[in-house]
């Protein structure tokens, strides 16, 4: 990881609003998430880490969303995808289309989560079409598990980015600078490439990390690792290798992408003002995957033991941590016995 991650100062204030909203909603009910595992996983320390200069209102907005997919995302594996529940699957999906339609949510927290977050919001078709694909690639994955059928990588790849909505992602952290951008560059080949490279990261690497608890598990067969391995008859482990090398790849190409920026902005004849915006859209993202790293690394939501534990967010260490440094500046005790402390 070639950027550097921070944490916003407002991290303690976002995890009491996201608890609190998350028992609202009725997602602490048992299944899937416990109250135990909630706190564990940290769901509310996603977006300050994500999103480290937002302002407290757009933060709280914004891990809303975050968390709220990924409560969707956990209820669908757990109540659709692992016991193969394709009936089951096709009405939980049918019910958030109709509640992104406009209808009045059931008691179900990923239906009521949904009809409070759009109604605080202002989504355009735009974003209203990349829920739909996000619905749709949970659909996806689960008819590939029903068929016991492992996707072509290529196709793979193309639909995690939906099945994590990475298009949604980057508008919100494009939002949350407000980087005010012409349509017609957001459309371009380049930056195109960015977001798709973008999502990739993540999308990936929760493949690996999450590899023994889902995948091998026979939990699903929707998986880059057993993609690689199916189709070029390897090893597990170089199948994973391979897969982590895919990362390495994409991160390589957005700072070769970043580079390109400054002449796309001449082409596109982007004034001061837009030049700083695109400047902004591009450290979110950057500061977007950072976060979302030692979110990954410090998060209990991919601890499977029988009790997870959320590990503090100082002094990160393993893979892709050597480059990795939190702002001191930046930096707010997640316990009362923590330190602050600058990591490089």
């Amino acid at each position: 990881m070639p950027f550097a991650a921070r944490l916003s100062p407002h991290v303690d204030r976002v995890r009491q609003h996201t608890r609190t909203w998350v028992r609202d909603m009725g997602m602490l009910a048992g299944a899937p998430w416990t109250e135990a595992f909630y706190d564990a996983a940290d769901y509310g320390g996603f977006g300050p880490l994500t999103h480290p200069t937002a302002s407290l209102d757009d933060l709280k907005h914004i891990n809303d969303w975050h968390t709220w997919g990924f409560y969707v995302t956990d209820a669908f594996q757990a109540g659709f995808l692992r016991p193969r529940n394709v009936a089951g699957g096709r009405a939980f999906v049918a019910a958030l289309k109709s509640v992104l339609s406009g209808s009045l949510p059931s008691a179900n927290p990923a239906e009521r989560g949904l009809a409070d977050l759009v109604s605080r919001s202002t989504l355009d078709n735009e974003d209203q079409e990349h829920l739909v694909e996000f619905f749709d690639a949970l659909l996806w994955e689960l008819h590939n598990t029903a068929q016991g059928r492992v996707p072509d990588p290529i196709d793979l790849v193309e639909m995690r980015r939906r099945s994590i909505a990475t298009e949604l992602s980057a508008k919100l952290a494009r939002k949350s600078v407000g980087a005010e951008l012409p349509a017609e560059l957001l459309r371009n080949s380049t930056m195109r490439a960015l977001v798709d490279s973008f999502g990739d990261v993540p999308a990936l690497r929760q493949e690996i990390v999450g590899f023994d608890h889902l995948y091998a598990t026979g939990g699903s067969s929707t998986s880059a690792v057993l993609a690689v391995q199916e189709f070029f008859g390897c090893e597990v482990q170089q199948a994973v290798s391979v897969v982590a090398d895919l990362i390495a790849a994409r991160l390589r190409q957005i700072g070769s992408i970043i580079g390109e920026l400054p002449s796309i902005a001449d082409e596109y004849g982007l004034d001061a003002e837009a030049k700083a915006g695109l400047h902004r859209y591009v450290e979110a993202l950057k500061s977007w995957l950072a976060g979302e790293l030692l979110w990954t690394q410090r998060s209990g939501r991919f601890d499977f033991s029988p009790v997870p534990a959320r590990k503090s967010f100082h002094r990160p260490s393993g893979l892709g941590t050597r480059s990795l440094s939190i702002q001191p500046q930046n930096v707010l005790s997640v316990h009362a016995d923590e330190k602050r402390v600058g990591v490089n």
